[in-house]
């Protein structure tokens, strides 16, 4: 397990340069072409980049969709997959939960304008990811709004750059107080297209 973690923490500053060289190609001219394009090309699909909690994880991250909405905001679909939990109050598997999933979009607008914004969606999951033989794909609605402090501009069509974070939690009330573990995941810089 510290293997793991460790690994995890050693990627970051990899993960985080990659991301600074697509936001700095994407300044120039021939570069946002060039991003257009793979954006064009590439399916959407992004797996998680780190899952995790006692239940197993949030897996299959993906955004299929993106767009624009009221000429301001990012309408994001989020779909993935999760793990149950054990809960060993009833020695059995949860596969309710609550969930939460946190998105953060990036998009150089005009020149050297870039927009930011991020919002979160509430709602369910069913998580029996290795309990059915197919898992149920759980989907969000994120509506990201441009920051107000410090004020970005509008979001446009075109290519992006999200993040996502995935948060699910077995809704159970536990007598004995302990509360069975919760999953997580993320998806870190996915090329988006706007539409």
């Amino acid at each position: 397990m510290f293997k793991l973690k460790h690994s995890a923490v050693s990627l970051i500053p990899v993960v985080l340069a990659a991301l600074v060289a697509v936001v700095a190609m994407s300044t120039t001219a021939p570069g946002a072409a060039a991003l257009r394009g793979v954006a064009g090309k590439l399916s959407l699909n992004a797996q998680a980049a780190g899952g995790g909690g006692g239940g197993g994880g949030v897996d299959s991250i993906a955004i299929p969709s993106a767009t624009l909405t009221a000429k301001l905001a990012v309408t994001v679909t989020v779909t993935y997959t999760c793990r149950p939990a054990f809960d060993p109050s009833t020695n059995s598997f949860d596969v309710s939960f609550s969930s939460q999933v946190f998105s953060s979009v990036q998009e150089r607008t005009f020149g050297k304008t870039v927009a930011n914004g991020s919002g979160i969606a509430f709602g369910n999951a069913i998580c029996d990811e290795g309990l059915a033989p197919t898992p149920t794909v759980n989907q969000a609605t994120v509506l990201v709004a441009p920051d107000v402090f410090p004020a970005s501009g509008p979001f446009k069509k075109g290519t992006a750059i999200a993040n996502v974070q995935v948060f699910a939690c077995p809704i159970v009330f536990v007598a004995s107080g302990v509360q069975p573990p919760c999953d997580f995941g993320s998806s870190i810089g996915t090329i988006i297209s706007i539409k």
